[in-house]
């Protein structure tokens, strides 16, 4: 009697060994993992956004993987011992500038995918800086918790530009190197052409973005539990924009969220420039009590 119930006691045991022990492929992760996905603005992986990622690491996180997303569409994952802490930071790189806002929205999924078959992520934060808030939104919307295979938990949206992006600023004409010799008219010549070519270059970034229309179409499609913090710059009163994306085009996106969820940050000032959102102060302590103080 003693020896039956030693054997069907070890065939239990066994059952639930195979069911649910160390046999499947997953790396094994702790539930309770979240991580930190970095979307800079399209191959932009400046000093700014390295600072970002630096100072939110110090605050809880933990720098654990750079994916690089290649012109060819190959994604490749440089990932360290860290991918097993409780909010691994990861960085994506998009390589070619030239691709959409839907072709980096898509390779998002394809990553989000694979770090859920790999370390078993069910949820994830995400700041966007950028273009690189288009492709989080996007993705967010199109694919979502049932493709993506991760829930949005957070995400933070730093100078988005939801309705598109302005001119590149024309300098005054002392900061610009145009030459002086010449007729008076010869100026203005090189001052249309600089502006032509400003504004065709903002047409070009802008064709790559989904519209605004397309984006709240979508809208609807976004988990009601995901939170949402909107960082956003003004250079002044005089012009209502980080110099490169407007207040009207950033704070829009307000109405493609939840109001419940729904927050924003305006700063304003020279340190609310564009290029300088990252490094800002403020934007830098409300971005950690965002992700950590829950």
């Amino acid at each position: 009697m003693f020896v039956l119930i030693v054997e069907v006691a070890t065939i239990i045991f066994g059952f639930f060994y195979i069911q649910f022990g160390a046999g499947g492929d997953k790396d094994n992760v702790a539930p309770t993992q979240q991580p930190i996905i970095f979307v800079s603005d399209q191959n932009r992986a400046s000093a700014a956004a390295k600072h970002l990622v630096t100072t939110t690491s110090r605050s809880g996180g933990d720098v654990a993987m750079h994916i690089d997303v290649y012109g060819n569409g190959k994604i490749k994952y440089h990932a360290n011992k860290n991918v097993r802490s409780k909010q691994p930071i990861i960085e994506v790189n998009f390589g070619d500038r030239a691709k959409t806002t839907k072709a980096q929205s898509e390779k998002l999924n394809e990553i989000f995918k694979y770090l859920n078959q790999k370390y078993n992520y069910k949820q994830y934060d995400a700041i966007g800086y950028g273009a690189g808030c288009l492709a989080v939104y996007d993705n967010a919307v199109t694919y979502g918790t049932k493709q993506n295979k991760m829930g949005l938990s957070h995400f933070i949206s730093i100078a988005g530009p939801y309705q598109g992006v302005m001119p590149i600023r024309v300098p005054a004409d002392n900061q610009r190197n145009i030459p002086r010799s010449g007729p008076h008219h010869n100026l203005a010549h090189h001052q249309d052409i600089i502006r032509q070519q400003s504004i065709a270059q903002q047409q070009n970034i802008n064709q790559r973005f989904p519209s605004y229309k397309e984006l709240k179409a979508k809208s609807k499609n976004l988990d009601s539990n995901t939170r949402v913090l909107n960082i956003y710059g003004v250079l002044g009163e005089h012009d209502l924009s980080d110099g490169r994306v407007s207040e009207a085009s950033a704070s829009s996106l307000k109405g493609l969220v939840k109001s419940d969820n729904y927050q924003a940050l305006r700063l304003t000032g020279p340190d609310a420039e564009h290029a300088r959102i990252l490094d800002n102060q403020i934007a830098e302590r409300l971005v950690n009590r965002f992700l950590f103080s829950e």
